[in-house]
């Protein structure tokens, strides 16, 4: 058996595959307590999810990660665009037989997340939005990072140090997500993730959630598609409970989705984190969103 094929036989054993109203979707839950949506960003899939909602877990929620469309084992025709993942979400919820939640979008789960707000007020209990893709973003990726995270050989020895060595790819992970920061700031953004069992272990999981590639390219190419040419969202319907987080130096979606969102969406929070990169639960000044998110979600 293949390298990849061991791998997608492990990630099959920590998830389900559920027949849904609007087609299949992979799904995994982890915790009890109010329910949470997590949905992942680019490159990634329902491992994804989980490991930027461990802290929610923790945190006395239950938390379902889904792959979307596109994403391991959920198919693109299960819904290619943000509005029809929202609808996919709510299908979800029915095959599962949860009446409402909240939900998480991460990054390029973002448009979706917004959507699913606005079209299900009625299933939704709180909007919340981590580093989230909310205008058009041309992905424009260095020929370095095309190189080392956009290519299956690039990702397999991403995974293989990971698994092995994290603390080798903390500063490449802070130069990769972080804007302006410093050499100061930047080493000491690294040396705290290596301080941390738990932060290293979110290194790992990261990077653990963009292999195999080639059953999450698929995915992360109908993201840049729809972000490219992403219509303006629906932020004056929504209703919901709203907080917004972003890295005050996010590197690859800038702080202005978050603050057009906090302005348009009525009542909005917003939370910036300091010198914030675009993975915040990899962030030293973390702690404070992660803390509201938990009492947002639990009402």
């Amino acid at each position: 058996m293949s390298w990849s094929a061991k791998l997608m036989a492990s990630l099959d054993d920590r998830s389900s595959i559920l027949q849904t109203n609007c087609g299949l979707v992979q799904l995994a839950r982890e915790g009890t307590g109010p329910p949470v949506l997590e949905i992942h960003g680019g490159a990634g899939g329902f491992d994804q999810g989980l490991g930027a909602g461990r802290h929610l877990r923790d945190g006395g929620c239950e938390v379902l990660a889904p792959s979307r469309p596109g994403y391991l084992r959920t198919p693109l025709d299960s819904g290619p665009r943000p509005e029809d993942q929202a609808d996919l979400y709510t299908a979800l919820l029915d095959a599962i037989g949860i009446e409402r939640a909240a939900i998480l979008g991460v990054s390029s789960g973002g448009p979706s997340a917004v959507h699913f707000a606005a079209r299900h007020p009625d299933r939704t209990t709180a909007l919340i939005l981590d580093g989230a893709v909310l205008l058009p973003l041309a992905n424009t990726p260095s020929r370095l990072d095309r190189l080392i995270f956009g290519t299956g050989l690039g990702v397999w020895l991403l995974y293989q140090l990971a698994t092995r060595r994290p603390t080798l790819l903390t500063s490449m992970i802070v130069d990769a997500f972080a804007a302006g920061l410093d050499k100061g700031q930047a080493k000491a953004a690294a040396d705290w993730i290596n301080s941390n069992q738990l932060t290293l272990d979110g290194v790992t999981s990261l990077i653990a959630s963009l292999a195999p590639r080639e059953y999450r390219e698929v995915g992360q190419a109908n993201d840049e598609a729809n972000e490219a040419q992403l219509p303006s969202l629906p932020f004056a319907e929504i209703a919901s409970p709203t907080l917004i987080g972003h890295g005050a130096n996010d590197r690859l979606v800038p702080v202005r989705h978050a603050e057009t969102a906090a302005q348009e969406i009525a009542d909005a929070e917003l939370m910036l984190v300091e010198e914030g990169l675009h993975v915040l639960p990899l962030c030293r000044n973390h702690e404070a969103l992660a803390r509201r998110q938990i009492e947002l979600i639990h009402g």
